[in-house]
């Protein structure tokens, strides 16, 4: 009886720390503005990911399709995450970007597409990002 009332007891604090270390994520949809439709390739790569709002510029989840997958229906989650210290659920406010490399490349350069989320709390769901700013 003993035992089981400590298995039962692990388990329920077992079961209290997973619910509580539920990764973070933001999601919604992001879509290019009929403007920049002609600027584009279909096989041009798209960035979608998440930086803190305030302090360093490393992304700290990202998700990669093409143009032509768009529009796209994301998530954005803590096994998103490039280093392990830089999770969603790390930060407070974050910002969501989705951009158009028309190198490929992940860093961004003059003359790739974006748009941006307003400053966001991780959790946040239904966001609706629209790629129509050129970098410059």
């Amino acid at each position: 009886m003993k035992k089981a009332i400590s298995v039962l007891i692990a388990a329920a604090s077992f079961a209290a720390m997973t619910a509580h270390a539920a990764p973070a994520s933001v999601s919604g949809k992001v879509s290019l503005s009929p403007a920049l439709a002609g600027k584009v390739s279909p096989t041009d790569t798209v960035f979608i990911l998440a930086r803190a709002a305030q302090g360093p510029r490393m992304p700290l989840a990202v998700f990669r399709k093409q143009v032509k997958d768009l529009p796209i229906e994301f998530t954005l989650d803590d096994t998103m995450a490039m280093q392990p210290q830089m999770k969603l659920s790390n930060f407070d406010q974050v910002v969501v970007a989705a951009r158009v490399s028309k190198s490929g490349g992940a860093m961004s350069q003059a003359g790739d597409f974006e748009g941006l989320s307003a400053t966001i709390k991780p959790g946040t769901k239904g966001l609706n990002i629209v790629i129509d700013t050129v970098v410059k």
